[in-house]
């Protein structure tokens, strides 16, 4: 009997840092047999990002969430302290930085947070244009160094945004997705404020996250 654990219910997405997106873009295709796609530039931010699609073991038809490689742009100057969002100038290959959820009440979830003690840094507004050139808006938490090194997720909102997985990206099949850390009932404590109670949360000598992807030509794990 298959004894792997679902992928949670409110996974937006899972974000891939890299030192050099083509690089980074070409050995994700080696390993899979799908090439991403470019999702958009982060005007002032320093990044750009490619994306696939992501298709969840256990998730009903037709649902789905997506990858996002995310590091330099080489058409845009650094920010002048060097730091790129969500920790992407410390990638030194491919790194499961960090994921994201999307909670069906944020602004509820964001006020628990807050009641609770939860470091989630601050609300932020965001946007970006896709390589079709449609803007997209957004809001989402975000803290600089990443909450617990990443394990912690930042909450997302596209409020009227067509989310970036409704676009026809090319997919991997998402099979694992866990969560090691050095106190696993803590961070329980804290996804289940945050809406992502459900997350596979294991022990282990430090915060890190795992994730297998399946594609015609293969799996990449991270």
């Amino acid at each position: 009997m298959d004894a792997l654990k679902p992928i949670p219910a409110e996974l937006d997405h899972l974000i891939v840092t890299v030192p050099e997106l083509d690089a980074g873009v070409a050995e994700i295709e080696a390993a899979t047999g799908v090439r991403a796609v470019p999702g958009g530039r982060h005007p002032g931010r320093g990044t750009a990002n490619f994306l696939l699609g992501l298709t969840p073991r256990g998730w009903p038809a037709g649902a789905h969430t997506y990858l996002e490689i995310l590091g330099p742009d080489p058409e845009q100057a650094a920010p002048a302290d060097g730091t790129l969002p969500l920790d992407a100038h410390l990638s030194e290959g491919l790194t499961l930085q960090t994921w994201a959820i999307h909670p069906p009440a944020f602004l509820a979830k964001i006020a628990a947070a807050n009641t609770a003690g939860i470091d989630f840094g601050e609300v932020r507004d965001m946007s970006r244009e896709t390589a079709e050139g449609e803007l997209l808006e957004w809001r989402l938490t975000s803290k600089s160094p990443l909450p617990l090194s990443g394990v912690q997720p930042f909450l997302i909102d596209w409020g009227e945004s067509t989310h970036p997985a409704e676009a026809a990206l090319p997919a991997l099949e998402l099979l694992e997705f866990s969560i090691e850390t050095a106190n696993p009932e803590a961070l329980r404590g804290v996804l289940g404020e945050l809406g992502a109670g459900d997350a596979d949360v294991v022990t282990g000598p430090e915060n890190r996250l795992h994730a297998r992807l399946r594609g015609p030509g293969g799996t990449v794990e991270f």
